[in-house]
C-alpha cells in the first residue's frame, strides 16, 4: 500500500513538472542559489560606506549576467529547437562556436561601457572620487570575462541535458543559469574587489589581466569577422548591451543610496540578486517561450490572443510568488536568526511586495518585446531577453524601496 502511495505521488509529481507551473516553479526554485550570492555580498557591508563603490558597481555586473547570459541562452535553446545546434558538447555546429566567440567580446564590450558610465553617473553624484576610475574599468572587465569563461559551458551542458530529456530549454535554461551565473559572477566580483582592496602587486596583476582579456577581444574579432552569424550576434548584442549598461549602472546609483537600509537590514543584501533574477526569470520564461512559438509559427499575436496571454502570465506568477516566500525565509536563516536588523516578517513583506509591484510590468513587456523584434526582422534572441533581464534589475531595484517602505509601515 505504502509501495503504491508512493508511485502515484511520484505520478502526480512527473505530470506537475511537465506543465509551465511545474516547470516554472523548477526553473525559479534555482533562485534560492542567489541568495548566497547576496549572502557573500552580505559580508562587504561594514564596507559600504568606505568604499562606496563596492555597492555601485555589483547591480551593474548583475546586469551583465542577466544581458550576456541572456544572448547566449536564449540563442542556444531557440538554435537546439531548430536544428542548427547539436545536443551534444563537443565537436557542434560552426554557429554554436560563432555564438560563444561573440558573447565573449560582447561581455568585454558591455563590462567597460559599464564601468564607464557608472564611474560618471557616481562621480557626478559624488559617490566616488576621481582617483577610482580605474576600478571602475579593472573591476567589472576582469569579474565578468572570468565568470562568462565558466558559465558558458556550464550553460550549454545544462541546456543539452535539459534538450535531451525532453524538457522545454526556454522555460529551465536561462532561470537555472542565472541563478548558478550569480553565485559565479559574484565570487569572481568578490575576489576581483579584494585584490582592490588588498592593493599593491595584486592590482598590476589585474591590470595584466586586463591586458590579455582586451588582446584576445582583438584576436576574436579579427579571426571572426567574416562570419555574418558572428556579425549579427554582435552588432544586435552590442546595441543592447550599451541600453544595459545604461540601466545597469543607474541600478548601482539607486542602490549605493539604499546603503544606510542595506546596513540596517543586511537581509535585504542577501535577498537583492534573488529578487532581480527572479523577475528577469519571469520575463525571460514568457520572453523565450514567445520567440521560440514565433519561430515555429505556432505562436499568435499577444493583443489576437489576449485570453492565452493572460493565462500564459498567471501560469507563470503564482509559482513565482510562492518562490518569493520561500526566498525570505531562506533569505533570514542565511543572514541569521536573532541577529540585529534581521527580521522574517519584514522579508515576507519586502519579498512579496517586490513581486506583486513589478510581475505585471515585466511580463507584458516581454511578449511586446518579442512580437515587436520579430515584426522588425531582427533576432529576438539577441533583443528579448537581454533586453528584459536588464529592465527587470532596474524595475526590482525601482520597486524594492516602496516595498522597503511599506513593511516598516505596516510592522
Amino acid at each position: 500500500m505504502f509501495h503504491g502511495a508512493t508511485l502515484a505521488v511520484k505520478g502526480r509529481l512527473s505530470q506537475f513538472f511537465n506543465t509551465v507551473p511545474g516547470q516554472t516553479f523548477l526553473a525559479l526554485s534555482f533562485n534560492i542559489i542567489s541568495l548566497f550570492a547576496g549572502g557573500l555580498m552580505a559580508v562587504f557591508t561594514p564596507e559600504f560606506k568606505a568604499s562606496p563603490w563596492i555597492l555601485a558597481l555589483f547591480p551593474p555586473v548583475l546586469t551583465v549576467r542577466g544581458g550576456i547570459g541572456g544572448i547566449f541562452s536564449g540563442n542556444l535553446a531557440t538554435m537546439l529547437h531548430l536544428g542548427l545546434v547539436k545536443p551534444q558538447l563537443r565537436e557542434n555546429t560552426e554557429n554554436y562556436y560563432s555564438l560563444v566567440k561573440s558573447v565573449m567580446v560582447i561581455t568585454v564590450f558591455d563590462a567597460i561601457i559599464l564601468g564607464v558610465v557608472s564611474f560618471f553617473l557616481n562621480f557626478i553624484s559624488g559617490n566616488t572620487s576621481f582617483q577610482n576610475w580605474f576600478i571602475f574599468i579593472l573591476v567589472p572587465a576582469v569579474a565578468c570575462v572570468l565568470a562568462v569563461s565558466v558559465s558558458i559551458p556550464l550553460t550549454s551542458y545544462i541546456a543539452i541535458v535539459t534538450y535531451n530529456r525532453g524538457l522545454d530549454p526556454d522555460i529551465l535554461v536561462y532561470p537555472i543559469l542565472a541563478s548558478l551565473n550569480d553565485i559565479i559572477v559574484t565570487l569572481f566580483f568578490v575576489g576581483t574587489v579584494l585584490l582592490v582592496l588588498y592593493q599593491g602587486i595584486w592590482v598590476r596583476i589585474l591590470v595584466l589581466i586586463f591586458i590579455l582579456i582586451i588582446g584576445g577581444s582583438i584576436y576574436l574579432i579579427r579571426s571572426s569577422w567574416v562570419d555574418r552569424f558572428f556579425q549579427q550576434t554582435l552588432r544586435e548584442g552590442t546595441f543592447i548591451v550599451i541600453v544595459s549598461s545604461l540601466f545597469g549602472s543607474v541600478n548601482g546609483l539607486l542602490l549605493s543610496r539604499l546603503g544606510n537600509i542595506l546596513a540596517r537590514h543586511p537581509g535585504l543584501m542577501a535577498m537583492y540578486p534573488a529578487l532581480t533574477n527572479s523577475l528577469g526569470n519571469i520575463g525571460s520564461i514568457i520572453g523565450s517561450k514567445t520567440t521560440t512559438g514565433m519561430a515555429l509559427g505556432v505562436t499568435k499575436s499577444a493583443i489576437e490572443d489576449i485570453e492565452g496571454t493572460l493565462r500564459g502570465i498567471m501560469e507563470v506568477e503564482v509559482p513565482a510568488a510562492f518562490m518569493h516566500v520561500i526566498f525570505a525565509i531562506t533569505g533570514y536563516f542565511i543572514t541569521g536568526p536573532g541577529t540585529h536588523g534581521i527580521s522574517l516578517a519584514f522579508l515576507l513583506l519586502t519579498a512579496l511586495g517586490t513581486n506583486l509591484l513589478s510581475f505585471l510590468f515585466i511580463a507584458v513587456f516581454a511578449i511586446f518585446s518579442a512580437n515587436l523584434a520579430y515584426k522588425r526582422g531582427l533576432n529576438p534572441d539577441n533583443i528579448v531577453i537581454p533586453a528584459i533581464t536588464t529592465l527587470s534589475d532596474t524595475t526590482a531595484t525601482v520597486c524594492l524601496s516602496p516595498a522597503v517602505m511599506l513593511a516598516i509601515l505596516i510592522l
